[in-house]
């Protein structure tokens, strides 16, 4: 995690002039040209399924050999106003740490990594540099972020990289041993061990969701973000993104994005430049929730629309012009209820929900409007997550 904020996821060498003519051809090759990533399990895209046994092994050195050589640094850098007001040279202006997925330089970190700090537009810091184990540091091009799963992708031109094995985190259970590297605090390669404390975390932080988080007691702290949480085996299991602290340092509370959220996002990344979600086209503030749950609040409703709304949902505040729930007509000042079933309550459950569509499915909404509860197919545009 940056130090300024904290809370805030294969080529052989060839030999010969073979060798020299593919290095000229990546060299020289289009700059529109997408990377692609290789994932370490093979020629597929679908990462290696890692073990996932309780038992606790004597120690664990061979997961810390196999997995600090795939965890790296990755710095920040802006230029900072000086004492005179003027912009000075670039200055690092946060830590963090991200794992290699691939031995053509795919870097997967956290979002928040790679965003500057306190910028109301979450623009993309000027430059970023990732440091390797062995001390080499280059710098990074973003390929593309997610700023609602916290994800971003880099990608380095180097040689000699150590690329991850990825796991399963779905088959991950509570009181599995894990094992999370990173930087923290600036301290570079740090293990530290716990279990897994639980699963399925939902949790709604600053600028994006967590969904099915996992949480361990495993030591995490600023600079531990987008660095690895493995299994005894040393396969990835989850990106480290988030902690509970009353103190901003670990009180063995901390949070993870599971590499089955991870593997779509950077997929995606790589194929289109950001991810995809499914947008439902609804409007609503921090106010749109508290407003039925005070007697007050149903009343002042009912005085816009002229019938006493339900005491739990989401009031729109309006609906994006030709937008999907437009379209259905749900109106400014409606009330979502359900999805798909799920009962809407507040905004991070509404996320959560809408995490998992994808542009073009269809699903059920259930809302209520003037009086009556009603049902709707809405057909989701696309939105990106960057």
């Amino acid at each position: 995690m940056k130090k300024s904020g904290f809370f805030i996821i294969a080529f052989a060498t060839f030999l010969g002039v073979f060798s020299a003519l593919q290095l000229n051809r990546w060299m020289h090759r289009p700059s529109n040209e997408r990377p692609t990533i290789e994932w370490k399990s093979g020629a597929t895209v679908i990462p290696t399924m890692g073990s996932t046994s309780l038992a606790a092994p004597a120690d664990f050195r061979e997961a810390a050999k196999k997995v600090t050589p795939s965890v790296v640094s990755v710095d920040q850098y802006n230029h900072v106003q000086t004492w005179f007001g003027d912009e000075g040279q670039l200055r690092e202006t946060g830590q963090g740490s991200g794992v290699i997925l691939s031995k053509n330089g795919i870097i997967v970190t956290n979002n928040h990594v790679v965003e500057t700090p306190n910028d109301p537009e979450h623009s993309i810091v000027e430059q970023v540099k990732v440091r390797l184990q062995d001390k080499r540091s280059f710098t990074a091009k973003v390929i593309g972020r997610d700023r609602r799963a916290d994800l971003a992708v880099l990608k380095i031109d180097a040689e000699d990289l150590v690329p991850i094995e990825v796991g399963d985190s779905n088959k991950l259970e509570i009181g599995q041993w894990v094992v999370a590297v990173g930087n923290p605090l600036g301290f570079a390669n740090t293990v530290s061990v716990g279990v897994v404390s639980s699963l399925g975390r939902t949790l709604g932080l600053e600028n994006s969701v967590l969904i099915d988080g996992i949480q361990t007691d495993a030591a995490i702290n600023p600079g531990n973000s987008g660095g690895a949480l493995t299994d005894v085996a040393g396969q990835l299991v989850g990106i480290n993104s988030a902690i509970a602290s009353g103190n901003g340092g670990s009180v063995g509370i901390g949070f993870a994005i599971p590499t089955n959220t991870v593997r779509r996002v950077v997929d995606q990344i790589l194929k289109y430049g950001y991810a995809k979600y499914g947008d439902l086209g609804v409007e609503y503030t921090t106010r749109s929730v508290e407003i039925l749950l005070y007697p007050e609040g149903r009343e002042r409703i009912q005085q816009l629309v002229g019938s006493i709304p339900p005491d739990h949902g989401i009031v729109l505040t309006g609906t994006a012009p030709g937008g999907a729930a437009a379209r259905a007509g749900i109106q400014r000042l409606d009330i979502l209820l359900e999805i798909d079933g799920q009962r809407i309550d507040d905004t991070i459950t509404l996320n959560k929900v809408l995490m998992t569509k994808q542009a073009g499915q269809t699903v059920n909404v259930t809302y209520w409007s003037r009086g009556s509860t009603r049902n709707a197919k809405v057909k989701l545009d696309e939105i990106r997550g960057d």
